[in-house]
């Protein structure tokens, strides 16, 4: 299962939780694996940016925060962290 992060997919952005859901629900089980694309400051390039949703990631959210990318990174592990062991 791969993730991204970007301000641009703002509609389609949903929490962690969620995808892992659907996974688990289409799969049976929790990924075995999780990549993890975080943007920029400035964001993804468009180019960047269909690069990466033409290799089947998910847009995902941490919110409302505007975080930096060391910020964002530490975040989003450890909500992955998180979800990834409330449901075992």
């Amino acid at each position: 299962m791969i993730c991204h992060l970007s301000a641009r997919c703002k509609k389609d952005r949903r929490h962690p939780r969620e995808c892992l859901q659907e996974f688990q629900a289409k799969h049976g089980r929790l990924p075995q694996s999780i990549g993890v694309w975080i943007g920029p400051e400035g964001d993804f390039t468009l180019e960047e940016l269909d690069a990466i949703q033409a290799a089947g990631t998910l847009p995902i959210s941490l919110g409302r925060l505007v975080l930096r990318v060391e910020t964002a990174a530490i975040y989003c592990l450890s909500i992955l962290n998180y979800e990834l062991n409330s449901v075992l």
